[in-house]
């Protein structure tokens, strides 16, 4: 089973589960019922999270899918290119983001800090004879800037949801997301280094 069918199943599951759940509230509207009913109530909101997930990650990976139509011009093999739509066609991997990316000698990414070599070998495959016009590379600059910026934000933000969260889906979200930011921006300074250097 793919992993995109995998989250339709999760969603559809809770779904089903949401509706039983919902069906037992209410036929517990006594007041007897109230303990009952208050921890059934509990557990039907935390299906609802689940199910909003996953929709969500069902969205994200549709989204996905139309970024690598659109964005994925090859169709030869074994480049760089094609490889968030092999590792999704494979089933590797749902959303094919900086922690699909495999680093040699590390393998897949993860959750872990690209460090200085990793990022290095991150990096290389950027090809150093295209010579991109002052304009652009003004412009790229630019928008590399505001995303780090962005990202030291949005990092910012996920540890304070991830620090103050009760509910451990949403810590755990909270700090996988954190950390995709903190991935996002050290990859953007090492872009913005990078295109520093060129004139």
């Amino acid at each position: 089973m793919k992993l995109a069918e995998a989250v339709t199943n999760v969603k559809e599951v809770e779904k089903k589960a949401e509706k039983e759940y919902k069906a037992l509230l209410k036929t517990l509207k006594s007041p007897e019922y109230a303990d009952l009913r208050v921890l059934l109530l509990r557990m039907t909101v935390d299906t609802i999270l689940h199910r909003r997930l996953a929709e969500a990650l069902e969205k994200a990976y549709k989204e996905a899918i139309e970024l690598i139509e659109e964005f994925g011009y090859v169709d030869v093999p074994e480049t760089p290119e094609t490889a968030p739509r092999n590792q999704v066609s494979s089933g590797l991997v749902l959303i094919p983001g900086i922690p699909a990316v495999h680093v040699a000698p590390y393998g897949l990414l993860g959750s872990r800090i690209p460090p200085e070599d990793a990022l290095e070998e991150l990096l290389k495959n950027l090809p150093d004879n295209v010579a991109i016009p002052p304009e652009k590379l003004k412009e790229i600059k630019s928008k590399l800037e505001k995303l780090r910026a962005l990202c030291e934000k949005m990092s910012e933000n996920y540890r304070i949801l991830e620090q103050n969260a009760v509910h451990p889906v949403v810590q755990a979200f909270a700090e996988s997301a954190r950390k995709n930011e903190e991935q996002h921006k050290v990859v953007v300074d090492g872009l913005l280094k990078r295109y520093s250097e060129e004139k």
